[in-house]
Order: structure tokens, then C-alpha cells, then sequence
């Protein structure tokens, strides 16, 4: 800054000061609270025992020992008993979209190999199912082995190619 601007400066604070001067040797005080009083204190509601102290529970609005009136089960309703809904907990299975392992045709394919595979690769299908695939694959160029989940259906695609088996996975259009 140029000397004429220091000098501005110096004489802005030296104004501020000024002002602040004489605003604290006039009769000047601090704004109060109209009608405010502060809350007393005593041993009982301030000391350490009242601090330590638990809090009040409050009273229930009915008597432990009342019976309460159910709508259902008021004196003059019918005494019928209604049916439970059954709940299904829902699972991931639920939810998740499923796909189709389908297996592919192919004339080089020998049948016990495929069988064989198909069972050992996919526990939950038999022997007589596997069967029906291969039969069906190599007459229909394709044939749907399961429906699973996604990882699934990858997990089963991928362990039938390692055979030599040829699948393909497909979303179900189901859902």
C-alpha cells in the first residue's frame, strides 16, 4: 500500500477505537431479560444426590391388575376362531432372476459321457434325466437341463465345458 493508504488506515483505527472508548466509559450496560428469574436451587434438586439420583417412572394410565376390553374378544361377539395366514419367508432365491442351462447338441457327444458328467456336475438332476437331455439335445439341436440363479447357472455352464460338453445359459422368462 502507498503511504497516503497507511496513513487511512491508521486514522480508521484510530476512529474505531475512539468510538469504542467512549461507548464503554458512558453509563452503558448489557440488555436484560425482562421478567426473567433464574430457577432456584436448592440441595434437593441441584446436589450430587439429586444428580445421581434415577429418573421418576411414570405411572401407567391403567391399572396393572385391569383386564382391558379387546374389540375381538368383547361379550358379545361370536367366538370363532379365524385362520392364520401361513408366512413364507422369502429367500434369495425368491428374488433372484433364474436362468436356464441348456445343453447343446453336437454329434460327437458319446451318450454315457454326457450322462455321466451331467449327474456328477448337477447333483440334484439323475441319471434318467440326464438321459432325456442328451436324447432330446441331439434331436432337437438343444434341450434345458435346469433352471437355477444366475451363479448357478455359471457354475454349471463353465464345469460342463471343462468336460467337453457344450451349454449355454439362458434367462428364464418366467417372473
Amino acid at each position: 500500500p502507498t503511504p497516503e493508504k497507511k496513513i487511512a488506515m491508521v486514522n480508521n483505527k484510530a476512529l474505531v477505537l475512539a468510538v469504542l472508548m467512549v461507548a464503554t466509559a458512558t453509563a452503558w450496560s448489557p440488555p436484560t431479560l425482562a421478567g426473567f428469574k433464574p430457577a432456584q436451587c436448592t440441595q434437593a434438586t441441584c446436589g450430587p444426590r439429586a444428580q445421581l439420583a434415577s429418573p421418576q417412572i411414570a405411572k401407567p394410565k391403567v391399572d396393572v391388575g385391569q383386564t382391558t376390553m379387546n374389540p375381538s374378544t368383547s361379550p358379545g361377539a361370536p367366538k370363532t376362531k379365524s385362520p392364520k395366514p401361513k408366512l413364507h419367508k422369502k429367500t434369495q432365491d425368491d428374488e433372484a432372476p433364474m436362468y436356464k442351462v441348456i445343453l447343446l447338441g453336437d454329434p460327437e457327444y458319446e451318450q454315457a459321457h454326457v450322462v455321466t458328467q451331467i449327474t456328477k456336475v448337477i447333483p440334484s438332476v439323475n441319471k434318467e434325466e440326464a438321459t432325456r437331455c442328451y436324447v432330446e439335445a441331439q434331436m432337437m439341436g438343444t434341450s434345458i437341463i435346469i433352471t437355477v440363479t444366475e451363479e448357478h447357472a455359471e457354475h454349471y455352464v463353465q464345469q460342463l465345458k471343462r468336460q467337453q460338453i457344450y451349454a449355454k445359459m439362458e434367462k428364464d422368462g418366467k417372473g
